[in-house]
């Protein structure tokens, strides 16, 4: 093939690839979120503590008899709730500030650590190891905690909100139970890992559980601002890093062979049950995104489209993996459309 010829079809591949996602607009802060500046004040970020503190804590026996930590803030009504399903290595310590905003915008919030990570039990005996028998335990759990502590509270309008790995078991929930939520969004969903991942882990994988090559344990040297590919908010990054300090129980390590395994596996099922979503959903797909597969999510979106789902799909610009602790811009992007998305439904 000729070069011009080459680089003339590499343009169409690139257009049809975005012709599905918008580039989020900048947004006035209308629902008032949480901004860097408030950050820098310890009267302010007090609030936010005493604030966490005050929510209702407990566990709950999950798939395989793994106890799973949950966190609720109750609203005095019944209007409306969201259920956050966060990303791997996560807990519900680093979502604080997003929990206290939507509660500011009259969301009751539930949230939950998964298996293997957070205060939630650990499955192999060294605690740091990311790792997961099945992965369909994490929806199984999900599920549990929507109907045990949700359902019961009769709420007009429930919604999920993902992040990360977060979103692989989100996207597979509404697959498996298409009518539990009014509407769903995902921040950077992890529907693929980066190449070749999926296609080499199965060389390494063996019967015990084991580290990716790499990885380790926790690692505080890795804690360092300058360099990350997570977020360009340096504030939000070392208040990410304190709550884990702080809650030393909660830290992971490295994924093993057998998490990345289960995942790959994972993401196939998503990809071939996108026919089964009924749920209005919306995505966003940082524009500088390391740690998932962006491409995954130009896949899926054109999947989606094409079997006439409801759904949406944004690029934050200037933006890297945690849409949610990133700069004030991108944030407030995300989390407003994010709103406006649940205030159509």
């Amino acid at each position: 093939m000729k070069p011009t010829n080459l680089l003339f079809l590499l343009l169409i591949v690139t257009i049809s690839c975005n012709t599905n996602f918008k580039s989020v607009e900048t947004k006035e802060n209308k629902y008032n979120l949480t901004i860097t500046e408030n950050l820098k004040d310890k009267t302010y970020t007090q609030k936010i503590e005493d604030f966490y503190q005050n929510g209702k804590e407990g566990t709950f026996l999950g798939k395989d008899s793994i106890e799973i930590y949950y966190k609720i803030f109750k609203q005095q009504d019944n209007d409306k709730v969201i259920l956050i399903s966060s990303g791997r290595t996560e807990a519900a310590i680093k979502y604080k500030e997003l929990i206290y905003d939507l509660f500011n915008n009259g969301f009751s919030v539930y949230i939950h650590d998964h298996r293997g990570q957070g205060l939630s039990g650990r499955m192999t005996e060294d605690s740091d190891m990311g790792f997961v028998d099945e992965f369909q335990y994490y929806i199984d759990d999900l599920k549990l905690f929507y109907e045990d502590f949700l359902l019961p509270e009769n709420f007009k309008k429930k919604y999920l909100l993902t992040h990360s790995m977060g979103g692989a078991i989100g996207m597979t929930y509404l697959e498996q139970f298409p009518n539990d939520f009014n509407a769903a969004a995902f921040s950077s969903p992890m529907l693929g890992l980066n190449p070749p991942s999926c296609a080499v882990v199965k060389i390494f994988e063996g019967d015990e559980p084991e580290y990716v090559m790499g990885a380790g344990k926790y690692n505080d040297d890795y804690n360092s601002f300058k360099g990350n590919t997570l977020t360009g908010n340096e504030i939000r990054f070392d208040r990410m890093v304190d709550a884990f300090n702080e809650n030393p129980k909660a830290k992971l390590g490295g994924a093993t062979y057998q998490w990345v395994h289960k995942s790959c596996l994972q993401f196939d099922y998503i990809f071939e049950n996108i026919n089964k979503i009924k749920t209005p959903f919306i995505l966003f797909s940082a524009e500088n995104e390391q740690i998932v597969n962006p491409h995954a999510h130009q896949h899926f979106i054109e999947e989606a489209k094409k079997l006439g789902k409801n759904c949406k799909a944004y690029k934050v610009e200037n933006a890297q993996h945690e849409l949610f602790i990133e700069k004030d811009t991108q944030r407030i992007e995300t989390i407003t459309e994010v709103l406006d998305f649940y205030k159509e439904h």
